[in-house]
């Protein structure tokens, strides 16, 4: 019962995002779908990713102002958006992620410092509770996040959680290099079961580039907002891209993927080396 929860929530935090997408890893997570000479080839003061787009067929939006405040995000290869909201501050207070009647509200809590220091999600399914997850940020010394907890109860009748789980985040330099996620249940007396052996997902990211990540152009609170709602996603914390993916399970064979990629004369990732998969940017005004 507790491999099958764990596996289910795994499950469900990718497939709300990046369901009904091909199932070629490294389109679903973001890393190989760059722009050769199209919008953003001609970019040379700041910019803001517009749109990717796989075969000349759009898969997500990015809508922003002409300021470059991202507004949402329009994910058409899964009928997903991500609404943006933000504080007083201008820093991202809230992603609204929305699958048909399907609803995760993510609010967002930071520190004196500024950084997020936590979250709340609560999910609903036609107005109705589904879950509520607790999540804490743990930092560097170089204040990039390397580990967030989380904790989970499925009534809102209650106060009890009963899961928790654990992402780690690893970094060299300015680039993720791995991300991984395992769970496990807690006991009614609170103790925690130990992290299932069989229950753990890493995603690698390597050999990275000496060139722009186009995820860069969005805000770090953004970044990590939505690597918050589907893990892999911390993977766009880094500056660079990297050429090599490895996505590794406990319950199927790895999967790994060489990447070729293009770049503008800025120095920004626009496209894999056979213009497949693009990224197109605005510009910033």
């Amino acid at each position: 019962m507790k491999k099958s929860l764990f596996y289910s929530s795994i499950f469900i935090s990718i497939l709300f995002i990046f369901s009904c997408v091909p199932p070629d890893p490294a389109m679903v997570y973001g890393w190989n779908i760059p722009t050769p000479s199209g919008p953003g080839g001609n970019i040379t003061g700041p910019r803001i990713l517009h749109k990717i787009d796989s075969s000349n067929t759009v898969q997500r939006e990015y809508f922003s102002s002409n300021a470059g405040v991202l507004e949402k995000v329009k994910y058409y290869n899964s009928n997903v958006q991500v609404d943006v909201l933000y504080n007083s501050n201008n820093k991202v207070s809230k992603l609204i992620r929305t699958k048909n009647q399907l609803v995760t509200v993510l609010t967002l809590n930071y520190d004196s410092a500024g950084k997020i220091s936590g979250a709340v999600g609560i999910q609903t399914l036609n107005n109705i509770f589904s879950t509520e997850t607790h999540y804490t940020l743990v930092y560097n010394s170089s204040g990039k996040v390397t580990k967030v907890n989380r904790k989970m109860k499925f009534s809102d009748l209650s106060t009890v959680f009963t899961h928790y789980g654990v992402n780690e985040i690893t970094w060299v330099g300015d680039n993720v290099t791995k991300v991984n996620e395992n769970g496990s249940v807690i006991h009614s007396d609170g103790s925690y079961e130990p992290l299932d052996p069989m229950g753990w997902m890493v995603f690698r990211f390597e050999n990275h580039d000496n060139k722009i990540n186009p995820f860069t152009t969005l805000s770090k609170e953004f970044n990590i907002g939505m690597g918050i709602l589907a893990f892999p996603d911390f993977g766009n914390l880094s500056y660079n891209n990297p050429t090599k993916l490895l996505v590794e399970t406990a319950f199927q064979p790895p999967f790994v993927e060489n990447l070729s990629l293009l770049y503008d004369p800025q120095n920004y990732l626009i496209s894999d080396s056979q213009g497949i998969y693009k990224f197109h940017y605005k510009p910033v005004q």
